[in-house]
């Protein structure tokens, strides 16, 4: 990666130990956002950041970046610097004495897309390539999270005697199966075929999702192919995280028991499910003829 070389010798050297035991996806994650603070930094080393550099830095960002986005820049730099700080390399976090960027855990409508909504992305699906339509039908039919996706392997894929589907999401504690929708698993198929890959699928370590110049794909790939999938739907006030919300929501709407929804998000706490309550009556209201029209195309198929 050129942005590497932002970074002096030293530091992407101390990076590496600190994400050696980190996935390839989440490792580009993390130097990202060490290298857009080391830019804001501009000659100043990393470990000469003051407290002030690091209160900057996050007032800057919250003028440019949602508060998740916020939220996660805060964590990914207060824990590098907690590494730095264990290591020696310095003697105090600087971003201890920063406050951290929060998000309410309370949705909204504006966090949920309705029943019509979903309809209406559905419909603009023709117009992405095979790899972008599975991606979009996924998210929204497993509500998983964006780095569940793009840790995907095919050995996380599973079919029973009764040509159930199921995919393996989450990591230790929030490990979980979770059955797929036959339409999507469809689409996995044909993915495959396009990519000219047997059609039996092995239990392999490659990633299921990848690009042209890569071996695996990255979230913000995945961000930028749910970005253009809701501006083609006229959608663009939603965001890829949309999409694990509006599943919980409508879910629990259709009548989806809680520690059910607990269970396939990943949640550690069936109550959760409170966070939703004020937005139950807005998708109660819509119509589902259309998903049960296309594919059988049930956001809450079991």
């Amino acid at each position: 990666m050129d942005n590497e070389k932002v970074l002096e010798d030293i530091e992407y050297e101390v990076f590496k130990d600190f994400s050696k035991k980190l996935e390839p996806t989440t490792r580009h994650d993390y130097l990202s956002k060490v290298i857009l603070f080391k830019k804001f930094l501009e000659e100043k080393e990393l470990v000469y950041a003051s407290k002030e550099d690091c209160k900057k830095f996050i007032d800057y960002v919250q003028t440019i970046y949602k508060k998740s986005t916020c939220e996660k820049i805060y964590s990914y730099l207060h824990s590098f610097y907690n590494y730095l700080k264990k290591e020696e390399y310095i003697e105090i976090n600087p971003f201890r004495y920063v406050e951290k960027p929060t998000v309410s855990r309370i949705k909204s409508k504006d966090d949920v897309l309705s029943i019509p909504e979903i309809n209406k992305l559905i419909d603009t699906l023709y117009k992405l390539n095979i790899r972008d339509k599975t991606i979009i039908v996924f998210l929204i039919t497993t509500g998983c999270l964006l780095n569940e996706l793009v840790s995907l392997k095919w050995k996380d894929l599973m079919v029973d005697d009764k040509d159930n589907y199921y995919v393996r999401l989450g990591k230790k504690k929030k490990e979980r199966i979770v059955k797929l929708h036959p339409y999507c698993f469809r689409l996995i198929e044909e993915y495959r075929r396009y990519s000219l890959l047997p059609e039996v699928i092995m239990p392999t370590e490659d990633f299921v999702f990848t690009t042209q110049k890569s071996n695996y794909i990255t979230d913000r790939n995945v961000r930028l192919i749910v970005r253009k999938a809701l501006d083609l739907a006229g959608l663009s006030n939603y965001s890829a995280k949309d999409f694990r919300h509006s599943f919980a929501a409508i879910s629990l709407r259709l009548g989806a028991d809680e520690e059910d929804v607990k269970n396939q998000l990943g949640w550690s706490d069936k109550y959760y499910a409170i966070r939703y309550k004020y937005v139950l009556n807005f998708v109660d209201s819509q119509s589902v003829d259309y998903l049960i029209d296309n594919d059988e195309f049930l956001i809450n198929n079991k």
